[in-house]
Order: C-alpha cells, then sequence, then structure tokens
C-alpha cells in the first residue's frame, strides 16, 4: 500500500469526526477564493536520526521501538511515544497574493474538529517510517499555502473538551496517571553499560509552537483536489546528548518524581522537527 493510501485509509474513521474553520485577516479582492478548494490530510511520521555523531547509533527494531546507542555502551529503547497536538494551521502569507509584503491579505487556515472545535488530538506517533499516523482533514479553500504550524499543548484548563480527552486517555489509552500539565510521555528502557535494563514511564510538559514555511507551497487548486501532509519527527534528537550518549529516562520516571519533565527549551523540540512534505 502506498503511502497516500495508507493516511487515507486511517483517516477514514474521522471524516465525518472533522470540518474546516477559515479565519481571515484584512482579506481584500485579492485573496482567495473560497468558492472551491479541496482537502488536506495531515499525519505524522518519524525519520532517522540526523546526527553524524560516530558515538550515537540510531537502529529501528521490528516490534516498533527505537533504539538509542552510544559509543558509552548505554542503550536508550523507547517503546512509545504520544503526544498532545493542540492545533494544526495552514497559512497563506499575503506576499504571495498580491506581490508585496504588506501583511494586508493575509489568510489562515486552521483543521479543527466539527463537534468540539478546540479539542486537542492525541497522538501515537509511529516508530516506524513507514507508519503514519492521521491528525486531522478537512476542506481547504483555493489559494497558495506557504506555511504550516502545529502546536503541542497540555490538558491543564477546565474546559469540557480537554477534560473529555484527558479523561480518555486516562480510561481507554492506558495512562491512568496522566498528569494534566503533561504533553508527552516517552515509554521505554534504559540500560547503562553491562547493566539491567530499568523501565521508565517519563511525562513532559510543555507548550510548544512550530511554524516551519513549506519549501515548496502548497497549491491547492480546487474540486477533486486531495494532498497528505505529512509531519516528521526524530525523537533521537531530543535524547542524545550532544556527546553522541542517551539520555537516561529511568531518572524521570514518573513514579519517582511525582511531576512531569520540563521541555523547557523550545528549540530542542523543534531541532527534532525533521522536515514537513505533502504528496
Amino acid at each position: 500500500m502506498t503511502r497516500s493510501a495508507l493516511l487515507r485509509s486511517r483517516l477514514a474513521p474521522l471524516a465525518l469526526a472533522v470540518a474546516l474553520v477559515v479565519a481571515v485577516t484584512g482579506c481584500d479582492s485579492t485573496g482567495p477564493s473560497t468558492s472551491g478548494g479541496g482537502e488536506v490530510q495531515v499525519g505524522f511520521s518519524t525519520a532517522s536520526s540526523s546526527s553524524t555523531s560516530s558515538t550515537n547509533a540510531l537502529a529501528k527494531a521490528a516490534s516498533d521501538s527505537l533504539v538509542l546507542s552510544g559509543a558509552n555502551g548505554d542503550t536508550l529503547n523507547i517503546h512509545d511515544i504520544r503526544l498532545i497536538v493542540d492545533k494544526v494551521k495552514l497559512e497563506q502569507d499575503g506576499e504571495d497574493q498580491d506581490g508585496d509584503d504588506d501583511g494586508n491579505d493575509s489568510t489562515e487556515v486552521e483543521i479543527e474538529r466539527e463537534v468540539e472545535v478546540e479539542r486537542p488530538s492525541f497522538l501515537d506517533l509511529p516508530l516506524q517510517e513507514s507508519e503514519i499516523s492521521p491528525v486531522a482533514a478537512g476542506d481547504v479553500p483555493e489559494g497558495t499555502y506557504n506555511e504550516f504550524e502545529f502546536e503541542v499543548d497540555d490538558l491543564d484548563d477546565d474546559e469540557g473538551n480537554a477534560q473529555a480527552l484527558l479523561s480518555e486517555i486516562r480510561e481507554d489509552e492506558g495512562f491512568s496517571n496522566w498528569p494534566e500539565d503533561a504533553s508527552m510521555v516517552v515509554v521505554g528502557t534504559f540500560a547503562p553499560a553491562d547493566g539491567t535494563p530499568t523501565a521508565f514511564t517519563a511525562y513532559f510538559a510543555a507548550e510548544i509552537e512550530v511554524e516551519r514555511e513549506l519549501q515548496t507551497p502548497l497549491e491547492v487548486t480546487g474540486d477533486g483536489f486531495s494532498r497528505d501532509l505529512v509531519v516528521r519527527l526524530d525523537p533521537g534528537q531530543w535524547f542524545t546528548r550532544t556527546d553522541g550518549t542517551p539520555v537516561d529516562l529511568s531518572q524521570s520516571d514518573y513514579d519517582a518524581r511525582e511531576e512531569p519533565v520540563e521541555f523547557e527549551a523550545e528549540y530542542e523540540f523543534e531541532d527534532g522537527v525533521s522536515e514537513i512534505e505533502f504528496d
């Protein structure tokens, strides 16, 4: 099955649960037409580590896991990564609409859920490059979109949508102790050189907004248009030190800490955003 077909098949159950919300700022007659459009489907996948350090080796096991090994013999085996994706957005820069840069005809297109439009998505990040996990899909008006944005956020608020997802994560997804202020979890084992592996479940607290310019603008041409947009993440960048050794996430196990780990440096997360591409 091709990557495009795989993403469509996995997004099919969401087709009736998502819709498009269009926010237009200072749009004039030179802006995009909203009389037609096409479907854009957004999914997440992984990419091989771009690290060139000879002390770091990234392996992918058949059981859908990531293995980070350092020259010192330490091994980090990641079995599961989950993220709360709060929003995905396509943006159309006004400069591309009328040839100037006055910012007066910028259009933003947000893909959100129809019934609970502010409800985030709980992303089960696949750890095999061939797999894609869907997040959202919706109709996008005709036009040329040159920027893509997504946000990772926690569920620490009183809104019904966030609390509903929190209950679902705790009751149905197997994370009964998920903290309200957590936005990511990593499950796996860490083994020091010649040592015994220690299991961990590490929660991370972060409010992250990633905005990237599309190297090739996404042109939505009209009825019948369908395009898959894939965000590729490289988790190896997050959990490898500058000397190439893996981070001991067993020291961040939630049962021992009783609080999430602060993912303080946003640039570190962005370093793990390998590419954003579309078919």
